[in-house]
């Protein structure tokens, strides 16, 4: 009877947003205190998280037999029919209005930190950019995706990539034991763009600090571009075949828009990523981010919802957060 009764409840739908607040509640909590990979509870974030999409398939097939134990089969396929249709109406509605096939997306890292959220629902339009505007021939172009050129107090090195992801890879070299010490000591000449880095500070969530290396500014014909967080954010599918396309739509701040005999491209970066989308790069595979074609942009970041987009986190398997969720950079020049 109890078990009856139970089930009985857990068809009102005040009970149902009771149940699903409570667990993401509790997978929120859990990431915050137990997140870390060392912690032995880091299981509970997989764990509640993983809840949350089963509370969700649940209760969405729980409200279908209802329905159809009440009403008959055919009743609830047409309500269900007519259900799909207003939310596609909705989101093809909204799609027009704001002039983009994806107006709404979800946060999944905590790359834009302290600006976006992990779990934020973005709100997406289709509009001009606002980024730093530059004209490039397409030999330029193609350049950017060429081998790194690096000058420093030691010598000069000639790698695959971008400084950065190098060093990642070879932390112990003695030019990246010199880079991780000194980082403004050190010029990457990339095609038609020249690096510079700064030590920036790494603040974690345990309120310690620590250093790191980080893009200070990008050199085009003359002028210094830094970063700038007056730019607008966009929403952008990774052309196929990049090192972020398995990610899915990337949501970061847009830095130069480039125009390229009349074509348009973008080269972003997260707001608490080190170095640009485009100069991460994977040793082994030798996958790399090129330039985001116009057609590949989804639209400019309007708007956020908090929390909301951790449904969707959820439901797509991202239960839990990385490492970058418990650290922030902070750049000196900006």
């Amino acid at each position: 009877m109890m078990g009856e009764d139970f089930v009985e409840r857990l068809k009102s739908g005040r009970v149902q947003a009771v149940i699903l607040l409570g667990t993401l509640a509790l997978a929120l909590i859990s990431n915050m205190l137990f997140g870390a990979p060392e912690s032995a509870l880091n299981f509970l974030t997989l764990l509640f998280g993983g809840l949350v999409a089963f509370e969700i398939v649940y209760f969405v097939t729980l409200e279908v037999k209802e329905g159809a134990k009440n009403h008959g089969w055919k009743h609830e396929a047409l309500d269900t029919v007519v259900a799909l249709l207003v939310a596609l109406g909705i989101w093809f509605g909204a799609s027009f209005l704001l002039n983009t096939s994806s107006p709404l997306s979800a946060v999944v890292s905590c790359s834009m930190l302290p600006n976006l959220q992990r779990g934020d629902f973005v709100l997406v339009q289709g509009a001009p950019v606002r980024a730093y505007d530059i004209s490039m021939t397409q030999a330029e172009m193609e350049s950017l995706n060429g081998r790194a050129e690096i000058g420093y107090p030691g010598g000069n090195a000639s790698i695959d990539g971008s400084l950065f992801p190098y060093c990642v890879a070879n932390s112990y070299s003695e030019m990246c034991r010199a880079f991780i010490d000194s980082p403004d000591a050190f010029v990457e000449k990339k095609g038609a763009f020249t690096y510079t880095y700064e030590r920036c500070d790494l603040i974690l969530r345990n309120g310690t600090l620590a250093h790191m290396p980080c893009l200070k500014a990008v050199s085009f014909k003359g002028t210094d571009y830094l970063a700038n967080f007056s730019n607008d954010i966009i929403v952008y599918q990774p052309p196929a075949g990049d090192y972020y396309a398995r990610i899915g739509d990337i949501v970061h701040r847009a830095m130069f828009r480039i125009d390229v005999d009349g074509k348009y491209y973008y080269i972003t970066r997260g707001d608490n990523n080190p170095i640009l989308d485009s100069q991460s790069y994977e040793f082994g595979t030798g996958m790399m981010n090129r330039p985001i074609p116009h057609q590949n942009l989804r639209g400019k970041v309007i708007s956020r919802i908090p929390i909301l987009g951790y449904f969707k986190l959820f439901i797509q398997g991202y239960f839990q957060e990385d490492s970058q969720c418990r650290t922030q950079l902070e750049f000196t020049h900006a």
